[in-house]
C-alpha cells in the first residue's frame, strides 16, 4: 500500500494495489472506505463529515442520513470552514468529478467497509496483530460465508445425481508426493450443509458419502478417524435403516482408529466362523444417534459449531485468505478462557504456511507454560516455525533457550548414550527430558536449522547448530537410527 494523505486527526488514507482506498485513524481501527480514489475523492468531499457518520447503521433511510450529515457540515461551516460549500465546487470541478447525494456516498462507503476483510486488513509490521475494523458494525460470519458454498453444492448434488462423483473418493498426491483425497474438502463441506438441513429423502446421497468416507479412511496412509466419517455414520444411522447395518460396519471397520472410535456402534458382532453376524437394534441405534445429536457434537444449528469447523473448512475449500484473518482475529482477542485453542491456532497457521503468525501464537504460548519441560519443548516448537519464517538468527536462540530450560537446576544429568543393538539400557532418570521424543524433536531442528543457515549464506550459524545437535546427539535415550542419519543428510554441502 502507499501511503497518499492524511487528516487533522492524525489518520491516513492508502492507495492499495487493487485500486482501492483504505483509511487508518490514529488509535488503531483501519477499513476500506472506496473502491476507487475518485470514489474516495467524492466522498470525502460530498460527505466531508464521514468518519462521525460510521456508528450509522448501513440500512439508516436517506432522510436521517441528510439530517446528519447536514448538522455536520454545519458544525465544520461555523467552526473552521466558512467557505466550505463554494471549496467543494471548486475542487470536484477541477477534479472532473459530481457531487453525489449523501445517501449515495453513504452506502458505498459500507459496501467497501464491508469489503475490509479479508483482503484489506492492516496489520502491524513488527508485531503481526491486525487494526481493529474502522466500523462497528459486525460483518457476515465466517460460518455463512463456508456454508453458502457448502449449501450450494448440496443443492446440487441434490438435483442431479449424475454429480455424484464430484464428491466421491479421488487419490491424488501433491507436489511433495504426499497422497490425498482430491475431493475430500468437497464432501466435507456438503456433509456439513446435511448437517444443518436434513432430508429424508438425503438417504441415497448420505450413504454415498458414507461409503467415499469409508474408502478414504481405509485407503488414508495413517489411518486417522477423521470428524467426517463421523459425521456420516451419525447421518446414516439416524436414518435407521436395517439396511444400513452392512455400510455402518464397513464403516467402523475402515482402519484401527476408525474400530476404537466407533466401538460403540450398535450393530451386532461377527460370529465365530468370521462372518458379520449383524442383529438390528432399533432402539440402541436410535439412542446412540440420539447422543450425537446435540450442540456439542453434530448439531442441526450452525451457530453451534465452534469456530475451528468453519475456519478449518475455509482453509480446505482454498479460502485461505479468509481463514488466516480469521485465525489473526482470535490471536488478538485471545484470553485466559481460550489459551487451550493455542496449539491448535499455531498449526492451522503453519497449514496455511504463515509461519510468522504461527510463531506469534507460539511465542504466546510458550510464555504461559508453567513447567520447565513443557516450556523447554515449547521453545522448540518456537524455533521451527522461527525457521520456517525465515528469521534464522531468532530461531537459533529460541533452540539455545530451549536447551537452557531444559537442563535447568532440576534437570536430572545426562545418562549414558544409546547402546549398540541388543546391549540392556539401563532405566533413564525419572521424568529425563532425554528420555522424551521432544528431544528427538530438538535434536532434528538443530540439524534443520544448520541446512537452513547454509542455504541462506550463513556458515558459522550453520557450524554453531550442527556442532551443537551433533553433541546433543549422544545425550538422548533410544534415539531412532533414521536420527543418526539426518545430520549428515541435512549438512550434506556444508563444508
Amino acid at each position: 500500500m502507499e501511503g497518499i494523505a492524511g487528516d487533522d486527526t492524525g489518520g491516513t488514507y492508502f492507495l492499495h494495489g487493487d485500486g482501492g482506498v483504505l483509511y487508518a485513524d490514529s488509535e488503531g481501527h483501519a477499513g476500506l472506505i472506496a473502491e476507487s480514489l475518485a470514489d474516495a475523492l467524492e466522498l470525502v468531499t460530498g460527505l466531508p463529515g464521514w468518519r462521525d457518520h460510521l456508528h450509522l447503521p448501513p440500512e439508516t433511510g436517506e432522510e436521517e442520513l441528510s439530517a446528519a450529515a447536514l448538522e455536520v457540515e454545519d458544525g465544520i461551516r461555523a467552526s473552521y470552514a466558512p467557505s466550505l460549500d463554494a471549496c467543494r465546487d471548486e475542487l470536484l470541478t477541477a477534479l472532473g468529478l459530481s457531487l453525489r447525494p449523501s445517501a449515495e456516498l453513504f452506502a458505498r462507503m459500507h459496501r467497501a467497509l464491508l469489503r475490509t476483510e479479508p483482503d484489506h486488513v492492516l496489520l502491524l509490521t513488527d508485531e503481526g496483530s491486525a487494526y481493529h475494523l474502522l466500523d462497528p458494525h459486525p460483518c457476515p460470519p465466517l460460518r455463512d460465508t463456508v456454508l453458502e458454498a457448502c449449501r450450494a453444492d448440496l443443492a446440487h448434488l441434490r438435483a442431479d445425481r449424475a454429480a455424484w462423483p464430484m464428491v466421491a473418493f479421488s487419490a491424488a498426491s501433491d507436489r511433495s508426493g504426499s497422497e490425498h483425497d482430491a475431493n475430500a474438502a468437497r464432501r466435507a463441506g456438503v456433509l456439513r450443509a446435511a448437517q444443518c438441513d436434513r432430508r429424508d429423502t438425503d438417504l441415497p446421497l448420505l450413504r454415498h458419502l458414507l461409503e467415499q468416507e469409508t474408502l478414504c479412511r481405509r485407503e488414508a496412509p495413517f489411518g486417522g478417524m477423521g470428524e467426517e466419517l463421523h459425521l456420516a455414520v451419525f447421518l446414516v444411522a439416524r436414518c435407521l435403516r436395517e439396511e444400513d447395518l452392512p455400510r455402518l460396519h464397513a464403516a467402523r471397520c475402515a482402519n484401527f482408529d476408525t474400530w476404537c472410535a466407533l466401538s460403540d456402534l450398535p450393530l451386532g458382532r461377527p460370529d465365530k466362523s468370521g462372518e458379520d453376524d449383524f442383529r438390528w437394534e432399533p432402539e440402541a441405534l436410535q439412542a446412540w444417534a440420539g447422543a450425537l445429536d446435540t450442540a456439542e457434537w453434530f448439531g442441526d444449528d450452525p451457530k453451534s459449531e465452534p469456530v475451528e469447523t468453519w475456519v478449518i473448512l475455509a482453509r480446505r475449500q482454498g479460502r485461505t485468505e479468509l481463514a488466516r484473518v480469521t485465525l489473526i482475529r482470535m490471536l488478538d482477542d485471545i484470553g485466559p478462557a481460550d489459551i487451550s485453542e493455542l496449539p491448535w491456532i499455531v498449526s492451522e497457521f503453519a497449514e496455511l504456511g504463515d509461519f510468522p503468525q504461527a510463531a506469534r501464537a507460539q511465542r504466546l504460548y510458550v510464555s504461559l507454560q508453567d513447567t520447565d519441560l513443557a516450556r523447554g519443548f515449547a521453545y522448540t516448537r518456537l524455533s521451527g516455525l522461527e525457521r520456517q519464517a525465515g528469521d534464522l538468527d531468532r530461531a537459533w536462540t529460541s533452540l539455545q533457550r530451549a536447551l537452557t530450560t531444559l537442563n535447568g537446576p532440576t534437570s536430572p544429568k545426562p545418562g549414558p548414550r544409546q547402546p549398540a543393538l541388543f546391549d540392556i539400557e539401563p532405566p533413564p532418570a525419572e521424568d529425563d527430558w532425554r528420555d522424551m521424543a521432544g528431544a528427538r524433536d530438538l535434536v532434528e531442528e538443530h540439524f534443520l536449522l544448520a541446512r537452513s543457515a547454509a542455504d541462506s549464506g550463513n556458515p558459522a550459524l550453520a557450524h554453531s547448530s550442527l556442532i551443537t545437535g551433533t553433541a546433543l546427539l549422544d545425550t538422548v535415550h533410544r534415539t531412532p537410527p533414521a536420527l543418526y542419519t539426518a545430520g549428515p543428510r541435512r549438512s550434506a554441502g556444508l563444508r
